[in-house]
Formats: C-alpha cells, sequence, structure tokens
C-alpha cells in the first residue's frame, strides 16, 4: 500500500492523475457539445471508454507505471511515456476546445442535421 501511496505521489502518479482529469475533461465538454448540438448517441461513451482510456490513457499509465518502478532500466519507459503524455495532452487540449468554440458553420449543420432527424413539432 505504501508503494502505490509512493508512486502517486510521485511525478509519474501525478502525470496519470493528469491524464485521466485530461480525459474526463475532454469527455465532459464533449458531451456538452454533442447535447448542445443534438447529436449525442449513448454508445459513444463506449467508444470514448475504448478509444481514450482503454487505447491511450491506460498505455501511457503503464508506460508510466513500468517507468517509476522499473528503477535505472525504466528511463527508457519513462521517456516515451513523457512524449507520450505530450502528444496525447496536445491533441486532447485541441478536442476541449472545440468543444468548446466549435465554428459556426459547424454548430449551425450540425443543428441543421438534427432537425432531420429529430424534427421540432410545430403543432
Amino acid at each position: 500500500m505504501d508503494a502505490i501511496r509512493e508512486f502517486v505521489n510521485s511525478d509519474a502518479g501525478k502525470a496519470v492523475v493528469g491524464l485521466l482529469v485530461v480525459a474526463f475533461l475532454d469527455f465532459a465538454t464533449g458531451a456538452f457539445a454533442a447535447l448542445r448540438d443534438g447529436t449525442f448517441a449513448m454508445d459513444a461513451v463506449a467508444a470514448f471508454v475504448r478509444k481514450h482510456i482503454a487505447g491511450r490513457v491506460a498505455p501511457i499509465a503503464t508506460l508510466l507505471v513500468v517507468g517509476y518502478f522499473g528503477g535505472e532500466s525504466g528511463q527508457l519507459f519513462l521517456a516515451g511515456a513523457i512524449a507520450s503524455s505530450a502528444a496525447y495532452v496536445a491533441e486532447t487540449a485541441s478536442s476541449i476546445w472545440g468543444n468548446l468554440n466549435p465554428p459556426k458553420d459547424v454548430v449551425s449543420k450540425a443543428s441543421a442535421d438534427a432537425a432531420k432527424i429529430n424534427p421540432v413539432p410545430t403543432e
């Protein structure tokens, strides 16, 4: 238990927590944008978990754990984890920004598409 506590308090552990926070922010803002645009679908939640958590965060977290507990030989894993983390955070920050500030034509097109699928009753 002490080893886990030490890991979480280390830079590598804080990086894992940071990756999870960034992933959650992307999920929250993406859900907000989908609800705003009328394009929210429950199957997108599973796709997000599969793509972001299982496909990106978990492998980077594994590299961080191996790098932390690997001692001297773990430095190569740590270097890969740092590079991967930087790429993931840059990509996800861009996604978060796009969720909060979509281009005007994308919002109107999404709203028009949603209106075709779920027309608002006029009567």
